[in-house]
C-alpha cells in the first residue's frame, strides 16, 4: 500500500483557540471506500512534497491554508497513521503533527489550490470548551482527548502515538 506522508498543523491563537477547516471530499473514503455522509472538521495541513521534511511541509500548508507568515513551529506532538480510500486506492496515511502558534487570527484563503477550493468550506478558531461540546465530527477522533494537555504546557519529551 502506498504511505502518504502528512504535515498536520495543531495552529493555536494566543487565546489558545484552534484552527480547524471544515471539509468534505467525495473521492475521500474509509479502508473499504466508504465516504463521509457529512462535512467533518480537521487541523491545517496536507501531503509531504518529495524532499520537505516536516518543518518545511508544515509551513507551506501554513501559508497556502492560512496565509499566515508569522507562525512560530513548535515541537512534533503527536503521530497517527491509519487507511484511506482515495480517489480508489488505499493509501497509508502517515500523519505527524505538529503545534504552532500565531498572534494573527484573520486568515487569507488566496493560497488554496482548486481542490481545496472545491472541498473546503470553513475554516473556525475553536475553544477548548467548544471542541469538548460539539456534535460536529472531527479527525483525529482522539484530538479533544490529547488536545487539553498541550494548551497545558505539557509538552511530550517525544511524539504520542494518537488514534487517527
Amino acid at each position: 500500500m502506498l504511505p502518504r506522508k502528512t504535515a498536520r498543523v495543531l495552529l493555536l491563537d494566543p487565546a489558545d483557540r484552534l484552527l480547524l477547516i471544515r471539509m468534505h471530499d467525495p473521492n475521500v473514503g474509509d479502508a473499504s471506500g466508504k465516504v463521509l455522509e457529512r462535512a467533518y472538521w480537521v487541523t491545517l495541513g496536507g501531503e509531504m512534497e518529495s524532499g520537505e521534511d516536516i518543518a518545511t511541509a508544515a509551513r507551506r500548508e501554513l501559508l497556502e491554508e492560512t496565509g499566515l507568515t508569522d507562525t512560530k513551529l513548535g515541537p512534533v506532538v503527536w503521530t497517527t497513521e491509519h487507511v484511506l480510500c482515495v480517489h480508489g486506492k488505499n493509501r497509508l496515511m502517515q500523519e505527524t503533527f505538529v503545534l504552532a502558534r500565531t498572534d494573527t487570527t484573520a486568515f487569507n484563503r488566496s493560497g488554496w489550490t482548486a481542490l481545496e477550493r472545491e472541498v473546503i468550506q470553513d475554516m473556525k478558531w475553536w475553544t477548548l470548551g467548544e471542541l469538548r461540546s460539539t456534535s460536529e465530527m472531527i479527525f483525529p477522533s482522539s484530538l479533544v482527548q490529547h488536545f487539553p494537555a498541550l494548551i497545558a504546557g505539557d509538552i511530550p519529551a517525544s511524539p504520542l502515538e494518537i488514534a487517527p
